[in-house]
Formats: structure tokens, C-alpha cells, sequence
């Protein structure tokens, strides 16, 4: 069942009468007008229908349900159920309450308030009052007038600013602690936060259809918002489309600053469109303007592009108002937090929407902020001092939330310089993926820098979990599920977000403090006829990489089946092993997709018993960018395949090094990006031999 409050209220009078009753009628025993009742039942036609009910319209008489006794008896209790909403708690009510003024802005009684909450009308007058101060922070006021009823005023920004701020502050944060960005995960969120409390009194039909709306968009930029800013802009939405549907919104004079020509801006244009396109209606286009409000302030968990802040706030005074922080923040750290890259870039990546937040007022939900007081709150006090630094510079002031978020960026460099000045032992990390040299490298090759320099991290494959690595590693990272008998797992994203860095950071100095029983057996020397076989097979291995190296060319309106198979095919001799590859290829990015398009690549790659030489190929399209969606607008495909055979290690050895110089090695990313073969083939032999004099240690 999906009816509003209102409807309900109308409902439950039209159950009580055998007979017809006007319109007019219903409006003023709830204390609103008619044209709202003519609005509401509207819109019950199809949810009447499920109970093999439905209005009848009698001329000059009114309304009445018709139906089968027992579907009314059925469609009452629903109704009771869904109105037992508890305003016993005096806060509890006027949230409610507040919400409601909040949504609907048309004039209604006192009348109607007192029934919607099942208080007195002098309760609900009390109620209204006690929120005066509230609304007052974003210009608004409640007007009762007189044979007119309550309404609110104020301009259209105020009661857009005051619409987030609410979100913020009422949308629980149980509801996003444990969320990973899967999608499945996400979508229950969005129904969990809407289908109770305060949003129950949203129609959850038209929450779902807006999310439904942004999935299909597949937009990159939504994509990297952290959970609670996409349930923030759902929610954003359906209550501005429920408020056009309803007629209550209005084109001001005094909108915000003119809408600028960059990619944000053309994104809230196409989330408009699609949303006109699907609920069939015209949406006024001052709402460009405040969905661009919601895209430029959304959190995100990764920004690579560059930035122009608003005010004419370029990069180089973003770095001087970060100087400024970091000397606030602790004077006898500054000099540590000033040498660290990985801090300063981090925190400038942060501070960019936050700033546009900061401008336009707008709040955000910090699902960890009670929990960061609590245990952080030395840092926390610290971070409130650096706080005053952005404050003064923008002229505004820094909300707690704000301030939890500043503490984990500050706290973490902390945590960094901590590992760095006190001696621990090490601390063996194992990254696992499916094949142990395609995403676990890549994964190794992000946390590198991000961690103390006592870790020791390798890579595994799935079924490369020996009882002997079992023993020697401390705990594992895994983008897969794995259900290991007394093995230590932390399932993260392949991105590892910055919450799943701060859990590894975490296990990390638990463990460095955790002294390690000693080995019983002391591994003899390698012989000197064992070395040169591990040289024959490293020379065996890079040489057939390097004389089988290509790279294919394929249209660009390529899907991305086809582009698999064209390497499957390029790779194997007759169809049924060219059919075997392409499963495993398909199958491995069925686990975790391998398409990165921060990186503007996708890396494939698999174990098959259809080769016997491990192979590197490249394919691009003859066009600027593969346009099946599924690429997500990359232009690169990279293949890393290794046969099945006993020298399993050697082969991941190598393929996992040319992995981790995608991301550490600049120039051999630029030619692979550049799409020339021979400048490819001649930074590949040089990252190999790299890799043979290190492993030889000649």
C-alpha cells in the first residue's frame, strides 16, 4: 500500500459513511481545501484497486467506496497500520511535524495538524512555535492567519536549504555504516531510510522510480558520491517532484547564481530530462540550479579532476588555506603532516565540495561522527582548531559533521607518522583476487603508499591459500567473499574507500603490537643450480611476452563481448579453446569487474589450461572511446593471461609486476594510453628487465 498521510485521512472518513460525502465536506472536517481532496483521491485509484475497491462520483451527492465488506475491513486495518506512527515523544512529533510543513507548503488549518498528529489544535499550535527557531536559521517562518490556516514562508533557496539541512539531521546513520557501495546493498538503503519514520510520509512509488531514474543514468559522478549524498539527492528529488505534481512550486525572481557551462551542470540537465521523461512532467528549470547545488556539494570518495572553487578560490589558494590548517591543527606535527603527500592530497581532494557546501549552506550526513568524538577526541578538539581556518576564509562556519570528516583525514596522517617513529614488527598482508595478479596487484600497488613502511604486502590468488601462507600472514584483503577457518579477512571495495583504509590501518597497528611466534624451520639457501633454473624460467617467460606482445584494433561500436573474443581468438588455436577463454574471461569479470575508468583502462585477465606461454596483448578502438556503455567510455583493454602449469609462481610473479606498473610506473601508463604499440613493447622490456635484475639481484 502506498498512500500519503492526507489520502489516508480521506480514506478513513469514506470508510466511516454508508452513504455519499461531498468533497466539500471532507475539506472541512480535515481542514483542508477542496481542490487538495480532489488532488489526493486522485491518486488512489490504482492503490484502491488492489482491495476491489473504488470511488464512485455521484453527481451532486459526493463520494462513496463501493466494494466487498471484507476488502473495506482489509483496506482499515492497512490504514490503521500504516498511521501508527508514535507521537507520544514530544520530539519524535515535532520532527514529524517540521517534515510536514516541510513538504507541503500549501495552507492548511490547525485543524488538520491536530488529526495528522493526534493531538490538540492548541498541542499542534505549541508544537509549530517550538520550531520557530529551527526554520528561522534558514529565513523561515510559519504564518497563521486567520481564515486563511498555517503556511510557510520564504524564498524558495531558504526552503531548499532548509529541506537538506532536515535530511541531514533526521536520516539515520545506522543506515549507511555498513554499506560498501554495493549496489544491492545501496538500494536497500534507499527503501530502508524512505519506507520508515519521518520519510514514511513520502510516497516510497515515486522514491523507488527516482532511483530507478539515476541507476539507468550510469553517471560516473554519481557513482563516486558516498552512499548517504545518493539517498540525499533521491530524496531531494522526489520531494521536488511531489511539490511540482502538486503545483505548490513557483519560479522566484531571486534564484540562485546563474548556472555555469561545465560538466556538472550538464549532468543535473540530464537527470532533469530523465526525470521529466519518466513522470511525464515539466519541471521548472530553476531545479537545475538546486540539483547542481546537491552534485557540486555531494562527498565523494574520489576527485581526480581539476578544480575551480566558487569565489574565484583557485588550487593555489586551496594549498595556502591547507598550510594554514595543518599550523592550527598542531604546530609540533606540522612539519610531519607538511612532508606528507599522501595527507595533503587527500585533504585536497576532501575540501573541494566541502567548500561548495560551505558556501551554499548545504548540511551532510557524517554516519561516524558519534563514534569519532568518542574515540578520536583529542583529534577531533584539534580538527576544530583547523576548522576556524576554512571558517574564517569563506565567512561561514563549520558544521560538527564537517569536523568529524577533518578528523579522519587528520587522524590518519597521524596514525602514518606513528608507524613511521615507533619501532613495531612487520606485519604480512596478503591481497587476495580471483587470480593473483590482476586486481590484488593493482589493489597492492594503491596501498603501498598508505601504509607504514613496516607492512609487508603479497598478492594470492583464490586457490594460491596455502596452509604455509596461511601461517605467515597476519590478515587478508579481499574484494572476495572467503570463508577461511581461522584466517583474519577484511572484504573490501577494489577501490578501497576511505573507511576500508581506516579498518586495514587499524588491523595494522593491532597486529604490529602482537608478537609473532618465531619459525621452527629456517628455509636453507637457495643452491646455485636452483638460481639458474629461476633464471632460465624468468628469461623463458619475458621473452615470450615481449615476441608475443600485439595490439588489436577493433571498431569502436564493438560490445564488450566481442572485444573478449577477438583477443580469446587471437590467443588460442581453434574454437573450442578460443571458447574455453572467453568463459574464464567472462567468468573472472563476473566476480569483480575489471573496467576502471578513473585509470581509463580495463585489465582482463585469467589462469587457462588453453595456453602455454603467459601473453600480454593490448586492444583499442578505431575511434576516440569504445561506445558500448558497458566500457564506461575507456579506451584501452588490456589482456594478462597465464597458463596452468607448475610454474605458477614465476607467472604471477611476472604478470603481477607489469600490473603494478600501470600504476607505478608513469611513462609505460602514458604509452599504454597512447595506444603505440612499439613505444608499449619497448617500456614493457624495460619494466621486465627492471623486474629480472631485482629478482636476480644483480
Amino acid at each position: 500500500m502506498d498512500f500519503t498521510p492526507r489520502m489516508q485521512q480521506i480514506l478513513q472518513r469514506l470508510l466511516s459513511e454508508t452513504d455519499f460525502v461531498s468533497e466539500q465536506t471532507l475539506a472541512d472536517d480535515l481542514g483542508i481545501s477542496k481542490r487538495t481532496v480532489q488532488r489526493e483521491l486522485d491518486g488512489t485509484t490504482g492503490a484502491l484497486a488492489s482491495y476491489g475497491l473504488q470511488l464512485q462520483r455521484k453527481k451532486k451527492a459526493g463520494l462513496m467506496l463501493i466494494g466487498p465488506e471484507k476488502e473495506k475491513e482489509r483496506l482499515a486495518a492497512s490504514l490503521q497500520t500504516a498511521s501508527a506512527m508514535d507521537f507520544t515523544d514530544k520530539q519524535n512529533r515535532r520532527r514529524y511535524l517540521l517534515f510536514e510543513i516541510l513538504r507541503d507548503r500549501t495552507p492548511k488549518k490547525l485543524f488538520y495538524y491536530s488529526q495528522l498528529l493526534g493531538v490538540s489544535e492548541a498541542t499542534a499550535a505549541s508544537d509549530l512555535e517550538a520550531l520557530a527557531p529551527w526554520l528561522q536559521k534558514n529565513n523561515l517562518s510559519v504564518l497563521k492567519k486567520q481564515g486563511y490556516g498555517v503556511v510557510l514562508t520564504g524564498s524558495e533557496k531558504d526552503y531548499r536549504e532548509a529541506m537538506r539541512r532536515f535530511i541531514s539531521e533526521t536520516t539515520s546513520a545506522e543506515d549507511f555504516k555498513d554499506l560498501h557501495d554495493g549496489q544491492e546493498a545501496l538500494t536497500k538503503a534507499v527503501m530502508n531510510v524512505t519506507d520508515k519514520g519521518i520519510y514514511k510520509l513520502l510516497n516510497s512509488h515515486t522514491i523507488q522510480r527516482v532511483y530507478t531514474v539515476l541507476q539507468k543514468l550510469h553517471e560516473e559522478k554519481i557513482a563516486h558520491f558516498t552512499d548517504a549524498a545518493k539517498i540525499g539527492l533521491v530524496i531531494h528529488i522526489a520531494i521536488a517532484i511531489e511539490r511540482v505534481a502538486s503545483g505548490q512550486l513557483q519560479e522566484e525572481p531571486a534564484v540562485p547564481p546563474a548556472i555555469p557551462d561545465d560538466e556538472d551542470s550538464t549532468l543535473a540537465r540530464r537527470i532533469l530530462k530523465g526525470m521529466e521523461e519518466e513522470f511525464q512532467l515539466p519541471m521548472p528549470s530553476i531545479e537545475i540550479s538546486y540539483l547542481l547545488l546537491h552534485i557540486k556539494g555531494a562527498k565523494i570518495r574520489y576527485n581526480g579532476s581539476p578544480w575551480q572553487g566558487p569565489g574565484g578560490l583557485d588550487e593555489p589558494a586551496l594549498l595556502v588555506i591547507i598550510d594554514k590548517m595543518i599550523e592550527a591543527f598542531d604546530p609540533q606535527y606540522a612539519y610531519d603532516l607538511r612532508c606528507d603527500d599522501e595527507f595533503i592530497r587527500g585533504l585536497f581532494v576532501h575540501l573541494q565540495p566541502t567548500i561548495v557546501r560551505l558556501k551554499h549552506h548545504l548540511n551532510i550526513i557524517n554516519p561516524l561522527l558519534d563514534d569519532i568524538r568518542q574515540e578520536y577526541a583529542s583529534v577531533f578538539q584539534k580538527s576544530r582548531r583547523a576548522a576556524t581556518i576554512l571558517a574564517e576564509a569563506l565567512d561561514t562556519t563549520v558544521s560538527e559533521e564537517e569536523i568529524g570528516y577533518l578528523t579522519i583525514h587528520f587522524g590518519a596522517a597521524l596514525e602514518r607518522l606513528k608507524g613511521k617513529k615507533v619501532f613495531t614488527r612487520k606485519v604480512i598482508i596478503g591481497i587476495v583476487c580471483a587470480s593473483g595478479f590482476g586486481l590484488a596487484r593493482l589493489m597492492m600497488t594503491r596501498l603501498q603508499n598508505k601504509l607504514p613502511s613496516y607492512v609487508e604486502l603479497h598478492t594470492y590468488g583464490k586457490d594460491g591459500l596455502t596452509e604455509s601462507v596461511l601461517q605467515e600472514t597476519d590478515f587478508f584483503i579481499s574484494t572476495l567473499p572467503l570463508q577461511i577457518p581461522g584466517a583474519d579477512v577484511l572484504r573490501t571495495s577494489p577501490l578501497i574507500t576511505g573507511s576500508e583504509l581506516q579498518h586495514i590501518l587499524g588491523k595494522i597497528d593491532t597486529y604490529s603490537h602482537i608478537r609473532k611466534a618465531p619459525d621452527l624451520v629456517t628455509p636453507s639457501g637457495e643452491t646455485f643450480l636452483s638460481a639458474l633454473d629461476r633464471t632460465h624460467l624468468l628469461a623463458r617467460e619475458m621473452a615470450g611476452l615481449l615476441r608475443h606482445y600485439q595490439q588489436f584494433t577493433v571498431p569502436a561500436s564493438s560490445t564488450f563481448a566481442q572485444v573478449v573474443h577477438t583477443l580469446a581468438a587471437a590467443a588460442t588455436k581453434g574454437e573450442e579453446d578460443t571458447a574455453l577463454l572467453f568463459d574464464a574471461i567472462i567468468r573472472r569479470e563476473c566476480l569483480n569487474s575489471q573496467i576502471f575508468p578513473d585509470q581509463g583502462f580495463a585489465l582482463l585477465h585469467c589462469r587457462t589450461q588453453t595456453i602455454r606461454q603467459s601473453l600480454f596483448y593490448t586492444c583499442v578502438p578505431d575511434g576516440p572511446a569504445f561506445e558500448d556503455d558497458y566500457f564506461k567510455g575507456i579506451a584501452t583493454v588490456l589482456l594478462l593471461i597465464m597458463p596452468e602449469d607448475e610454474y605458477r609462481q614465476v607467472h604471477t610473479d611476472v604478470l603481477g609486476f607489469i600490473s603494478s606498473s600501470l600504476v607505478s610506473d608513469d611513462a609505460f601508463y602514458q604509452a599504454i594510453l597512447g595506444h603505440d604499440p612499439e613505444k608499449i613493447r619497448c617500456h614493457l622490456q624495460r619494466i621486465l628487465k627492471t623486474y629480472f635484475e631485482s629478482a636476480l639481484s644483480l
